[in-house]
């Protein structure tokens, strides 16, 4: 089934990652001992929102989870930041840097600092089809002409969560830890029949009834937007659970009624008036990464109302940063 649905993947990874049990087990079974030696993970809190940031008026990002931090008998805070990517993304790690320097500005200006800045931990998961060949430290970023430069440059990495390449066993942590590894991983390739099937094996494991209704609609809604599957193979998969069709019929409605919404014009609406040009520099922001300021300008001479709707659009189905700023130039060139 094919629909175009803004940012489908990161619905679904939220969708998981609001989640306060599978968040305290990803970090439990896939975070390095020795920083999880030094969490309190008896109270964490989530965060799908995004960050408001001056510069751009709203930064979105992926998840945040706020942990206690267990040092010389204080607690302190410290914040993972899950970025969730389906693509190979060369600047994912400057995109981690511009929050963590929102997130430390924004406490700074309320007075929220203890002398002390806490640690934002950047943890990349990704389950593109293509590896991930980008470094996981910041300084390779920088063409440095000689090590005297070296001290200019921040010290800073990510952790890299590739589900991708990741073996099947290694996902056999918990129930919703093993459910979420194997639909990430199989959403691209045709093998996310019969995975499926396993998951909906894991799925009948949970013990609260409400809880593995809500996982069965969204895991649907996932795999009719981005997988390879038809509807009618969903819905023949779907039957073993009471009202599993009649779910599936409800997924299609709300997928048909995003697409809708989607190609509305953005400004429709909205309460707070905001150019055309604005809402495009916005969500291209948040979605693909900072733009190249010759991207911007480029996009702010374009004077055509319909021309602005369409490039919207396209920044919501750009698949990465390449793609979005060659179709600007193509638009502009003309």
């Amino acid at each position: 089934m094919s629909f175009e649905i803004p940012s489908p993947h990161d619905a679904g990874f939220k969708t998981f990652f609001q989640d306060e049990e599978l968040v305290r087990d990803f970090i439990d079974y896939h975070i390095p001992d020795e920083i999880k030696a030094y969490l309190d993970l008896s109270e964490i809190e989530i965060d799908i929102s995004g960050f408001v940031a001056e510069e751009f008026k709203e930064f979105l990002t992926d998840v945040v989870v706020r942990v206690r931090l267990k040092k010389s008998g204080e607690i302190a805070e410290l914040y993972f930041l899950f970025e969730h990517k389906s693509y190979p993304d060369r600047y994912a790690l400057l995109q981690a840097l511009h929050y963590s320097v929102q997130k430390w500005m924004n406490l700074y200006r309320r007075n929220k600092l203890a002398g002390y800045l806490p640690i934002v931990i950047p943890v990349i998961i990704y389950h593109g089809v293509n590896k991930w060949n980008f470094s996981h430290n910041f300084e390779d970023y920088f063409d440095i002409p000689h090590e005297s430069f070296r001290v200019f440059i921040p010290k800073f990495r990510h952790l890299l969560h590739d589900i991708t390449h990741m073996a099947d066993e290694a996902f056999k942590t918990s129930i919703l830890m093993e459910i979420f590894h194997l639909l990430f991983k199989y959403i691209h390739f045709p093998e996310l029949d019969i995975k499926l099937q396993e998951i909906f094996d894991l799925l009948e494991q949970l013990p609260d009834e409400d809880k593995r209704k809500e996982y069965l609609f969204n895991i649907l809604k996932y795999v009719l937007a981005s997988g390879p599957l038809s509807e009618e193979r969903v819905t023949e998969l779907t039957r073993r659970f009471p009202g599993g069709e009649d779910m599936v019929g409800v997924a299609v409605q709300e997928i048909l009624k995003g697409v809708e919404q989607s190609r509305r014009p953005y400004w429709e609406g909205v309460a707070r008036i905001e150019s055309p040009c604005e809402s495009v520099l916005k969500v291209a922001n948040s979605r693909l990464g900072i733009l190249q300021p010759e991207i911007v300008n480029r996009i702010k001479t374009i004077q055509s109302l319909e021309v602005l709707d369409a490039l919207f659009d396209f920044s919501l189905r750009a698949e990465n940063m390449d793609q979005f700023t060659d179709q600007v130039r193509k638009i502009t060139d003309n």
